[in-house]
């Protein structure tokens, strides 16, 4: 009864706006999120429709449950990198993050997001079509930055960039707020924002080539393809002209940052009320004598795909725990992973927020995707992560920091070390009380993700970007943002001042001893 009296609230007083969503079918959680982003708007009465071109037709959904939202698809061109699938990428991913692996990544992206976006802005048919919509707001991720090109084709002057991650300092830099590198970690670093001398000193620089290759990784590829419809395009021009900026984390989970008004948290929308669980899994919870563990890499990590040496750390470690059941998110059943492991059971899809739920669920042991993150923290549930590439790292501290989950390093990913991280999990109570603490904060928080979503795409409908929200930052270099002008003036100026001061006391000094061997002088002569 209470939803449906939300509900009603949100739809009674929309004005019921036209809002395109942009959508492509390329990673699963950014379809899942921004999915859920739809939901929502139209749950609040507005008229949502989703362009959705398909690169990776293995996404079977749409992201979107409500009846009420439009298509606009672009099936896949299987002209277009005729070999794509996430299977590419799968050994890019477990690889360590040295350079060259870092490198290579971003090549790929490159000609992905590259040839994608000309794909996009290609399609005239449905551009065309979007553009006698005549839409009043537009919402697409950072992530797929090719939305903001067909934005701009559309015409739409108003719209809100989403981001699926945590707060970064590649938002701060956008948004020109100087970097606090002294306490702001990057996303390749394995701190929180309590540092060392030495780790502010690696943190500084890891985070300031993090600012370029961050930016080349969502940007540079569809920035390259929009240019060739709209010559001199700037892609971060505009990202900073979104009227607001969702970012899928929240700000009592996240590190506290310096941030703007533009920054929306919105992690946890779209809250799923668990159901009941199938008998399957009732029968491993009831038959676990100490409790179960989820393990879970979500959508774009398979565990299937795992290093062979990793997957008998994990199944070797949980052999040390038969009192407790372990659920194992995995993708191929032929490979029959758990045979000879009586407390493992797997599938290739499991119920992760019905599960989440279960009173008897010890931990869940987690890639450190933001989504996982998010739902795990809200739910109350203590986190082993395992970061694997991308903001993992970052996501993972976070927890760390909050003192609900444990870092596991896949550089050093041994029985041992597994062993350990379970023990410690589930002998030290901290950790369940800190993520329940944690998830109380987020329940209680005065305005809801879902609320936050309908009020300032409402917002944004009815003012746009006034500029209000930008800090003059926006349009300072490097040079001025830090103040390294001011401060070198000062050094100059104090400096000079010291050195003319310096020559002051020195002159008046030896003249001061001239007069004085003067005077003594005279008055020897005097007494001559």
């Amino acid at each position: 009864m209470l939803n449906i009296l939300i509900l009603s609230f949100f739809i009674f007083s929309s004005d019921g706006y036209k809002i395109l969503i942009f959508n492509p079918k390329f990673g699963t959680s950014h379809v899942t999120y921004t999915g859920k982003i739809a939901d929502t708007l139209a749950v609040a009465g507005h008229e949502v429709v989703v362009y959705q071109p398909v690169l990776n037709e293995n996404i079977t959904f749409t992201g979107s449950k409500e009846p009420s939202i439009r298509y606009y698809t672009k099936p896949r061109n299987y002209t277009f990198l005729p070999g794509f699938g996430m299977h590419r990428v799968q050994g890019l991913l477990w690889q360590d993050n040295s350079f060259s692996k870092i490198w290579a990544r971003e090549k790929l992206m490159y000609e992905i997001k590259f040839g994608f976006c000309q794909e996009i802005l290609n399609d005239n048919v449905n551009l065309d079509a979007l553009k006698e919509e005549q839409f009043d707001l537009g919402i697409t991720e950072i992530f797929e930055s090719c939305g903001f090109g067909v934005f701009k084709l559309l015409g739409i002057k108003k719209y809100i960039a989403a981001y699926g991650g945590s707060y970064l300092t590649t938002h701060m830099t956008l948004l020109g707020i100087p970097v606090p590198y002294s306490y702001a970690p990057g996303i390749m670093m394995q701190v929180t924002d309590q540092m060392s001398f030495f780790q502010r000193v690696r943190n500084f620089l890891v985070t300031s080539f993090e600012q370029v290759l961050m930016y080349n990784f969502f940007a540079t590829g569809p920035e390259a393809a929009i240019r060739e419809k709209i010559p001199n395009y700037s892609m971060h021009k505009a990202m900073q002209d979104s009227v607001f900026i969702y970012v899928n984390s929240d700000e009592n989970i996240d590190f506290a940052l310096p941030s703007t008004h533009k920054i929306v948290y919105i992690g946890g929308i779209g809250k799923v009320q668990s159901a009941k669980l199938e008998q399957k899994y009732i029968d491993i919870f009831n038959n676990a004598t100490r409790g179960v563990i989820l393990f879970s890499f979500g959508s774009v990590i398979r565990s299937s795909d795992m290093p062979t040496e990793y997957k008998k750390a994990f199944l070797d470690a949980f052999d040390e725990f038969p009192d407790i059941n372990f659920l194992w998110k995995y993708e191929e059943d032929d490979h029959e992973i758990a045979k000879d492991h009586r407390n493992v059971f797997t599938g290739k899809w499991l119920p992760q927020p019905d599960i989440l739920d279960h009173a008897k669920l010890l931990a869940f042991i987690s890639h450190g995707g933001m989504n996982s993150v998010i739902e795990g923290s809200t739910k109350g549930v203590p986190m082993i992560t395992c970061p694997i590439f991308a903001d993992q790292i970052h996501n993972a501290m976070i927890l760390v920091r909050r003192g609900t989950g444990i870092l596991l390093d896949k550089n050093l990913l041994t029985k041992e070390h597994i062993v350990m991280a379970i023990k410690e999990m589930i002998s030290n109570d901290n950790y369940r009380k800190n993520a329940q603490f944690l998830s109380q904060m987020v329940k209680f928080k005065p305005m809801s993700a879902d609320k936050r979503i309908v009020k300032y795409a409402e917002f944004a409908v009815q003012f746009g970007d006034t500029s209000f929200l930008q800090t003059q930052g926006r349009n300072m270099n490097l040079i001025q943002i830090y103040s390294l002008d001011v401060i070198t003036f000062i050094f100059i100026l104090v400096a000079a001042v010291s050195f003319i001061m310096i020559w002051a006391i020195q002159t008046m000094y030896k003249l001061f001893r001239y007069v004085l061997r003067y005077c003594s002088a005279l008055i020897k002569m005097k007494r001559d």
